[in-house]
């Protein structure tokens, strides 16, 4: 039987677009396997520990980063003490550009930044915890900027020449999945929409998004309805055809298997 796999919530505040702390992490805790709705990036600033990202192993020590899209899924076991830099965000506090390389990019964004990188990382946070307290005219513009830095350079040490950046192909997919995951779509529609054959863009798919189409459709619709069973009073079956699912039965055997957990059991959990 496969782990079951947990959506954490974010400690994003309404209206609020990123988070940040200094994390420290007793030798010995161990965090489940878990994906967020939200971006989050992580620095190790001392100790070591063992990260497992989208089912490939890391070993943490200082510098170690990653940054983790939607739906990435990871879990982390504390082998010593550990501190780290966290940082969760929405889209909203990155520019347009940087944020779609994020989502679409289908390169694991984990990394050692090396000492000189780590420490710039250091100063950056302690200039955001500043800016946040400040009050200052500008102070979201500079936070903004601070954030920006970091991830930026997660990239880039991450994949230095680039490489990795989705053809706009599977950009227009992607994004047409978002906008219509509630509608009857299927992958000769989508096809169509991106005038190219199904098994073309099939094939290219499952190669450069580490998933099939109809799997990534799925994980759009749970999460869609994740929010609804947190955040709404609707019934499981307005839930099913809100989320684009032709019937209650389908839905609840895709959300138990992507899961473990019914959709009333997510919902009372």
């Amino acid at each position: 039987m496969s782990k079951q796999i947990n959506r954490v919530q974010s400690q994003l505040k309404q209206n609020k677009n990123y988070y940040a702390q200094k994390y420290f992490i007793d030798k010995g805790s161990y965090f489940a396997p878990h994906w967020h709705d939200y971006f989050e990036l992580e620095i190790v600033l001392s100790g070591s520990g063992e990260h497992i990202y989208n089912n490939k192993k890391y070993i943490l020590e200082r510098g170690s980063a990653y940054l983790m899209s939607y739906y990435d899924f990871h879990e982390l076991r504390a082998v010593s003490d550990m501190q780290t830099l966290k940082i969760q965000f929405n889209d909203h506090i990155l520019p347009q550009e940087l944020a779609k390389y994020i989502t679409f990019n289908n390169n694991r964004f984990c990394c050692d930044l090396g000492e000189m990188q780590t420490a710039n990382a250091e100063k950056c946070f302690s200039k955001l915890e500043y800016e946040e307290k400040s009050g200052l005219i500008f102070s979201n513009l500079m936070i903004k900027n601070l954030i920006t830095d970091i991830i930026v350079n997660i990239i880039r040490t991450s994949s230095p020449d680039g490489s990795d950046v989705v053809p706009s192909l599977l950009q227009k997919a992607v994004g047409h999945i978002h906008n219509h995951f509630r509608e009857n779509l299927s992958l000769k529609t989508l096809a169509d929409t991106c005038m190219v054959t199904p098994n073309y863009l099939g094939s290219n798919f499952s190669k450069l998004m580490g998933m099939s189409f109809s799997d990534y459709l799925n994980t759009v619709r749970i999460r869609h309805a994740c929010n609804l069973l947190e955040s709404t009073d609707l019934t499981v079956k307005e839930i099913a055809f809100s989320s684009g699912y032709n019937s209650v039965e389908h839905f609840a055997y895709t959300f138990k298997k992507k899961l473990n957990l019914t959709p009333l059991e997510f919902r009372k959990g």
